[in-house]
Parts: C-alpha cells; structure tokens; sequence
C-alpha cells in the first residue's frame, strides 16, 4: 500500500547546536513564544524513534497527564508521520521499534516516587524555574545513567529562584546555557506577532519580562 507523502517538519534551526552538543545539563530558558518546549519535545521524539532510550517528563504540578508534555509529544509525533511507530497510552508513550519510553511526573507529590525510578536517559524538567533545591538533591543522583543529561526549560521567575541560582548565575561544570527569545523562532503565525507587537507598546514592562525573559 503506497502512503501518503508527509511534509517533514524542521525544528528550530537556531537550537540545533544546543541540542546536538553533549552536555550534563541543558539549560534553555527566556520569554514566552520562543520554541523552547515545542523543539524540546520534537527533539526528544527524534531521538526515541533513532536510539532505545528512557525519558522522564517531570514539572512541579501535574494533577492530570494532560498538564504535562505529554499533549505536546503527540503533536510531534503526528508532526512527523509517526504515530504508527509510537504506541500512545494513558501514562506513558512507547516507541513500537526502538523500546524508547516516556514517563510523566509531578515533582511536587511524586518526588519520592521518582528516587526509585532506574535507567533514566534523559531527565526534561518543565517550568524548571520552580525546581527547589531539595527536590534537586533528590533527582540529581536519581539521573545516574551514563551519559545521561538534564533538561531545565523555563521562562525566567525570579533572581532567587534555586535554578536561576544555580544553572545560569553558577552553574556547575558540563552545563550547557542557552537564552532564546520569540525573535529566533521562525514559526511564528502572523496571528502570533501581532499579540507580541500589541504587548510591546501596550505595556512594555510586561513586554520585557514575558516576551524577552528578563
């Protein structure tokens, strides 16, 4: 049966050395619209569908699996034609071929429950801005796997934030920084620019901080 053609989608040629470079920990952080957790997860499913690796989708709240990236790998996955090669189920996604798993996770009732979990790839923390340093000490050797990194995607918070502290004001060795902001993201609809426009001269304070991660 002959399928049907499907347009591959590009991910964000700006962060493609930020994700093609090996590091401990990846820190891509700044202003709202600007791919971060949209390239994440494309480049997450690109990844599951070429190696056998397992990944752990963690925020700090996640009443429901609908509040994590779990909605956002699915659009990937139809994004690039290959829903038949991933098995999508309730708590968890599963590449049919390569064995690559996703699991999801709230921080803030789940911790413990994550110290037990063996065989982590990848560790992708979500709105890491709210990451305290206790839940730190628990994940971070939690991650032990070799080879193994972490992912800190956020919008900026605050200045006393423990991530803001610790993986762009000192970061430890093998991290790897990286500030993006909506004008490096090609894709955005025309719909899109105008709000960002409007916020820019409507109220530029809010501008700044939403929009430029500052």
């Amino acid at each position: 049966m002959t399928s049907t053609p499907i347009s591959r989608p590009t991910l964000n040629p700006a962060l493609r050395n930020f994700w093609t470079t090996q590091a401990r920990n990846k820190v891509l952080y700044g202003g709202r619209s600007s791919s971060k957790s949209w390239d994440a997860a494309g480049f997450a499913i690109f990844l599951a569908n070429k190696y056998s690796l397992r990944f752990c989708c963690a925020r700090q709240i996640q009443n429901k699996i609908e509040e994590s990236v779990y909605t956002l790998l699915k659009i990937q996955i139809d994004r690039f034609g290959l829903r038949h090669r991933f098995r999508i189920l309730n708590n968890k996604i599963i590449n049919r071929v390569t064995g690559s798993e996703f699991v999801f996770y709230g921080l803030w009732r789940n911790i413990e429950e994550i110290k037990s979990l063996e065989g982590i790839d990848v560790l992708w923390l979500e709105e890491a801005h709210a990451l305290t340093e206790y839940q730190w000490k628990i994940l971070e050797p939690t991650i032990r796997k070799e080879g193994s990194e972490c992912w800190f995607i956020f919008n900026p918070g605050l200045v006393t934030d423990f991530v803001w502290r610790n993986f762009v004001v000192d970061p430890p060795e093998d991290t790897l920084i990286r500030k993006i902001n909506y004008d490096e993201n090609p894709f955005l609809s025309d719909t899109m620019l105008k709000v960002i426009d409007a916020a820019r001269h409507r109220d530029p304070e809010g501008f700044v901080h939403v929009y430029e991660g500052v």
